[in-house]
């Protein structure tokens, strides 16, 4: 497990626009260690993205920890 990843890496673009005379945020994301893109149409796209990467991560380090008492399973 030492050599696994333990956290994520994003580039995180956002910018505002104007839609039907509101001000509203565009987001994209962009994977530091793949270079995967992904864009939003507004903020909440991108919080549900970042939250099911870190719920995803998470879920991959519990099932690979075999000592939850260890500090590396953290």
């Amino acid at each position: 497990m030492a050599n696994e990843q333990r956290y994520l890496a994003y580039m995180v673009r956002l910018w505002s626009v104007h839609d039907n005379g509101d001000l509203v945020w565009r987001a994209s994301v962009e994977n530091a260690h793949t270079g995967e893109r992904h864009a939003f149409t507004g903020l909440a796209g991108l919080f549900d993205f970042m939250q099911a990467a870190i719920d995803q991560l998470v879920t991959h380090q519990l099932g690979q920890c075999q000592d939850p008492g260890d500090d590396a399973c953290v």
